[in-house]
């Protein structure tokens, strides 16, 4: 009895370990099923992700060949290109060019083109050459905050801040800090500190860390505002009708004169302006600064500010530097999406030569 209960027994043994090993081993090969599965997702999906960024990529080499050749601006309505329409808007939210979508081999891109130079740039705020603010573009940032309804005290703490973010310490060149904005001190104490720029600003979203600019103030004024052309001067070819009344009321002072008062053309005549400026636009697509003198002068006959507008506005009309958000989608079911932000200048003295990438940006 004891020898058959000892075999009985070790066969017992033996089945529980036959299966606990069948139990290991489907263990295994599930997961090596599931850990194949899971590469060949990660593979399929890192593919799908290469197609859209490819996609996104052309883009911007389109948006890059068409401005070799001419002004984006002048481009007319089309329809019917590709199925879809190329779609050229140029109200009193200022010019922008956009495709919704269309097909590209195994996906779709989507486009959408703006001028940075129908906006405000605050890096012409204070010269990198000199340190001295510019109390025209002053005036137009103070004008621009004053007609999107920004808090007075508030606009005037970021602009007052933003001139001390900008002065660098340069040798031999004189010095604008603003007492009324935040220094490097500031910054220092906080709670998490860092360091004041003392330098251009390398994007819009910069300003949140500057001393007065806070979310609600950002959003509000964002669209009006860039770091990338040049130099102050403004396309009356594309800006907003926000941006053009604050350029005229910025034409009405001097570079370097600290006490002008921007109130005596009144906010009803500078609004009449821009709206002439804008229906003007509506048949000449490119408008000068001659131009734009004249249409003014249909308003008040009486305009001094000739030599203002020239300061701050664009000779001939035409962009140099342009704002690009191509989208490339992958898939149906769940489209794999991949958009780069591309800011381009062009060299408008070199003709037929490709524009210069100066920011990419990719997400």
């Amino acid at each position: 009895m004891g020898s058959a209960d000892s075999k009985t027994e070790q066969r017992g043994i033996v089945l529980i370990i036959v299966v606990m090993m069948i139990a290991i081993l489907s263990t295994i090969v599930i997961d090596f099923m599931y850990s194949t599965r899971v590469n060949y997702e990660i593979s399929f999906n890192s593919s799908i992700d290469v197609q859209a960024r490819h996609i996104a990529k052309s883009g911007v080499r389109v948006v890059r060949g068409v401005l070799r050749k001419k002004a984006l601006e002048e481009i007319p309505v089309f329809k019917g290109f590709l199925g879809q329409s190329i779609k050229s808007q140029n109200g009193s939210e200022g010019w922008n060019l956009s495709i919704s979508s269309f097909p590209v081999q195994i996906g779709n891109i989507s486009l959408e083109v703006i001028d940075e130079r129908s906006r405000v740039n605050l890096n012409a705020l204070v010269s990198q050459k000199s340190n001295r603010v510019d109390f025209q573009v002053r005036t137009q940032l103070n004008e621009l905050f004053r007609f999107l309804e920004v808090e007075t005290e508030k606009a005037d703490l970021f602009v007052a801040s933003l001139v001390n973010w900008l002065d660098g310490g340069l040798q031999s060149a004189g010095n604008d800090q603003d007492p009324d904005g935040s220094t490097a001190d500031y910054y220092a104490r906080l709670e998490n500190p860092y360091y004041i720029k003392d330098g251009p600003l390398d994007s819009v979203e910069e300003i949140r860390m500057i001393h007065g600019m806070d979310k609600d103030f950002f959003f509000k004024v964002k669209d009006y505002l860039t770091v990338y052309p040049q130099d102050k001067k403004v396309s009356f070819s594309t800006a907003s009708k926000t941006v053009i009344m604050a350029t005229i009321k910025a034409a009405e002072v001097s570079v370097n004169d600290r006490g002008s008062d921007s109130q005596r053309l009144k906010d009803s005549v500078v609004e009449r302006m821009a709206d002439e400026i804008i229906t003007h636009r509506r048949t000449k697509m490119v408008i000068s600064v001659s131009e734009v003198k004249k249409v003014l002068k249909g308003v008040d006959s009486s305009l001094k500010i000739s030599s203002g507008l020239s300061g701050v506005i664009l000779k001939d009309g035409k962009s140099d530097v342009y704002r690009v958000f191509s989208t490339g989608i992958v898939g149906e079911n769940v489209p794999v999406m991949r958009q780069i932000q591309a800011v381009l200048h062009k060299n408008l003295r070199r003709k037929n030569s490709y524009p210069k990438v100066v920011s990419w940006k990719e997400r």
